[in-house]
């Protein structure tokens, strides 16, 4: 619980606010900026959601003005919580809650959200959750850790019941110059390849196409369901003059991601920052100069879902359809990073000028903190059988290479035996 308060600890109001906005978060944590806000948003409603590990147990509505009184956790019973209809207002809430606790280092704790209109929300107050010697948590939060106890208890060294999925997306270009087909023409919205929505702003009924492949319980297995899924989308989309373009964003205002999805393994915040700083670090390493657009409306660090299998969603990474050989190293070190997450504790994205980096896209002071991380991962247990598809990533980035997203990558997926 909380293993980065430290983190939070060190950081100071400002610093606090300028990580949150930097991480796609409106914050008003200073003096100055509450003051700012006070005086545009006197009559607006507000929100505290209790949070354990990066999951919303209570959002209740405290009523708008200066005058309104706090609620501490004991009080729940005396107050009324969100209705479970609109769950729309919840999914928001809590989406903005955990993402503003992971973002100074916290996954408990208490958040403060001020309305402002248009689902917009800001935070006001960040509250951790800690827990003194001897003490018990109080109720929700109690309940809630012994529930996490038990989930952490029941998974085996290794977890070999781990399933692993994804959804990573691409667009159809009407020739090197031209403007996005919809995938909707061609792709239908379920199925191994299929269409969805874009960003917001963007045109188009369903405009970019996804593969979906079956999930499976090794890298091997399910990089053969993608290269299937690439295989069918390459039958259902006849017009051979159309561009397959993949990324983090290949087209202005076109933001892609390459969606993981796991099961048979309990979502903590150790697991999420691990993903982060293993994995999304070094992606970050190879992504064209263009991605960086991408963040922070997507791609944040800890960007993740909730599934209704029981599962999650890691949502932080491009699309890395860019290529077989970058597919398959995301694949595999996923895979060995969930498999072994308790065995990678460093966190230099905890670094403020890291921090920083990544959401700049700074890759110099990324790629120096890369080198420890990478030491680390070659001498976990299982690293051998993975190695083959993880080296060449390593490799890209000591070399300085990026992947090229003005690249057509459709003959690099449908003409290729699977792996």
């Amino acid at each position: 619980m909380n293993e980065g308060f430290q983190v939070f600890d060190t950081l100071s109001p400002l610093q606090r606010e300028k990580r949150l906005l930097r991480s796609g978060v409106e914050a008003a944590l200073t003096r100055q900026s509450q003051q700012v806000l006070q005086s545009k948003t006197a009559d607006r409603q507000r929100f505290r959601v209790f949070v354990y590990n990066l999951k919303a147990l209570d959002i209740l509505p405290l009523g708008a003005g200066a005058g309104m009184k706090a609620v501490s956790a004991e009080m729940n019973a005396r107050h009324p919580i969100i209705p479970a209809e609109r769950r729309g207002l919840r999914r928001i809430l809590e989406g903005i809650a955990a993402r503003a606790l992971y973002s100074v280092g916290l996954d408990s704790g208490e958040v403060l959200l001020l309305a402002k209109g248009d689902r917009r929300y800001v935070v006001e107050e960040l509250a951790p959750l800690l827990k003194r010697n001897g003490e018990r948590l109080p109720e929700p939060f109690r309940s809630a850790e012994l529930a996490l106890a038990r989930d952490l208890a029941q998974e085996l060294p290794g977890r070999p019941g781990l399933l692993m999925g994804m959804d990573p997306e691409f667009l159809l270009q009407r020739g090197p110059s031209g403007g996005v087909v919809p995938a909707s023409r061609y792709l239908p919205p379920d199925g191994v390849a299929g269409c969805d929505a874009g960003p917001p702003g963007t045109r188009g009924a369903f405009p970019v196409a996804e593969l979906r492949p079956r999930p499976r319980g090794e890298p091997r297995a399910l990089l053969a369901q993608l290269m299937s899924a690439a295989a069918t989308a390459d039958r259902l989309i006849a017009d051979r003059s159309l561009a397959w373009r993949a990324g983090g964003m290949p087209l202005r205002g076109w933001a892609l991601g390459g969606h993981l999805h796991f099961s048979g393994v309990t979502l903590t915040a150790p697991l999420l920052r691990a993903l982060d700083s293993y994995l999304a670090l070094p992606m970050l390493l190879l992504e064209d100069a263009r991605a960086v657009a991408r963040r922070p409306r997507y791609g944040v660090l800890g960007d993740f879902r909730h599934q209704p299998h029981g599962g999650f969603e890691y949502r932080t990474l491009p699309s890395f359809l860019v290529s077989p050989a970058v597919a398959k190293g995301a694949v595999y070190l996923a895979h060995l990073i969930v498999s072994h997450y308790e065995d990678l504790p460093l966190r230099p994205l905890d670094r403020e000028e890291l921090h920083a980096a990544y959401y700049s896209g700074d890759k110099s002071p990324l790629r120096v903190a890369f080198t420890p991380l990478m030491v680390q991962l070659r001498a976990l247990g299982g690293y051998g059988k993975a190695a083959r598809y993880i080296e060449p990533i390593f490799r890209y980035i000591g070399q300085g290479k990026t992947w090229d997203e003005s690249r057509d990558i459709r003959s690099l997926w449908c003409y290729r035996e699977a792996p």
